[in-house]
């Protein structure tokens, strides 16, 4: 058997709280007897179901809102004023109507009920308490409005979040596009140049072969070098294709500062981000960085720290290695830091230690903004 419910679970507890006007209401007919009873009691069981009926059936608030405002008129006017505080019934019903024009209809008709009881006031048909029923008619006035400023900006808010949100797509399909350009690049720079390295040596060797083998055998073992080194590149390639989390790429880093003969400290303060293609992109700009200090440095200490704070993600790596200035400026990786860096409009700057070697610090927003930084010298940013 269906348990029965008055309103809707997902709803809460706030059509419940609204009651309180209810029951607040029913404490009038305490004392009355006769039809001043039965009556308005039967009445207020019509409102009821009419109230309830928002929740459970929405495209009736329309009619149910006119006929709880009919039936509260008539208890105003014909039992006694202190009803009125029903209509806020029908005002809140208003909030879940769609249509403008029914919406207007729907305010026009409460407020009618407060605009006779004023002309009745004034034509002397009828006195009305109205310091009891002001609060009731500032809200049954007010309210409405309220809720369609809040209605508009609520609207202006949407439009701003959907286009932040296309916005961000667009940004993503550009880091997209650029890493696909990047890879085209590296493949033709670098695997094109070895295979026709390769082609070339192939057919000297072959002509080699016969007249001047021991040439040949060189040749030969250069085809096999380059073979090994192109199946290297290309694995490298392989992995830029793949998403990388921080965690994975400490690992990595770890074991080739290792077998490089680099003593290697790691300190990471976060686990992950939510942003997986971000965080792909840090686990790059690591891996070139130690690919730098492996290569050029000369270092025997390699520090690697990762933290976050005030929305920002901070990367340090430093090493105790030495670097010409010329091939600072020249590169050596730095250009794929950059760039990298660039793509999720955040800073990198390499310092030089007092004791020798460097001091990347690289600082990426987790949303993007600007920044500034009055670090000697900007590589990127």
């Amino acid at each position: 058997m269906k348990k029965f419910r008055l309103f809707p679970e997902e709803d809460g507890y706030i059509p419940h709280l609204w009651l309180a006007y209810y029951y607040f209401t029913l404490l009038y007919l305490i004392g009355e007897q006769g039809f001043r009873f039965w009556f308005p009691l039967l009445v207020m069981v019509v409102i009821f179901f009419c109230y309830r009926e928002i929740y459970w059936r929405p495209e009736r608030t329309f009619s149910s809102a006119i006929t709880l405002t009919i039936l509260v008129a008539y208890l105003i006017f014909f039992i006694e004023q202190d009803f009125f505080y029903l209509l806020l019934y029908a005002i809140n019903m208003l909030y879940v109507v769609k249509s403008p024009a029914k919406f207007w209809i729907g305010y026009l008709t409460v407020n009618t009920v407060t605009g006779i009881m004023l002309l009745t006031d004034i034509y002397g048909i009828h006195e009305w308490t109205w310091g009891y029923i002001s609060p009731g008619i500032l809200i049954s006035i007010i309210t409405p409005a309220v809720w369609k400023v809040q209605e508009k900006w609520y609207r202006k808010w949407e439009a701003v979040n959907e286009e932040l949100t296309d916005t961000k797509k667009q940004v993503e399909e550009l880091i997209k596009e650029r890493e696909r350009d990047r890879i085209a690049r590296d493949l033709h720079d670098t695997v094109g140049q070895t295979l026709s390295t390769i082609s070339v040596k192939s057919d000297i060797s072959k002509k080699l072969l016969y007249q001047y083998p021991e040439r040949a055998g060189q040749e030969l073992h250069d085809i096999q070098q380059l073979s090994r080194s192109l199946l290297q590149e290309m694995r490298e390639i392989v992995s830029d294709l793949r998403l990388v989390s921080l965690q994975e790429e400490y690992e990595a880093v770890k074991l080739r500062l290792k077998e490089a003969g680099i003593a290697s400290e790691l300190e990471q303060h976060i686990s992950s981000l939510k942003d997986s293609s971000k965080e792909t992109m840090l686990a790059y700009i690591l891996k070139e960085a130690v690919t730098n200090v492996i290569r050029h440095s000369n270092a025997t200490v390699c520090k690697i720290r990762v933290t976050q704070s005030n929305n920002h993600l901070h990367l340090h790596v430093e090493d105790n290695g030495g670097y010409d200035d010329m091939l600072l400026q020249e590169g050596n990786g730095l250009d794929g830091i950059r760039k990298r860096v660039s793509l999720m409009k955040g800073e990198a700057h390499f310092r030089k230690r007092q004791n020798g070697g460097l001091h990347l610090i690289v600082i990426v927003p987790i949303q993007t903004k600007g920044g500034n930084s009055n670090d000697s010298y900007a590589v990127g940013g």
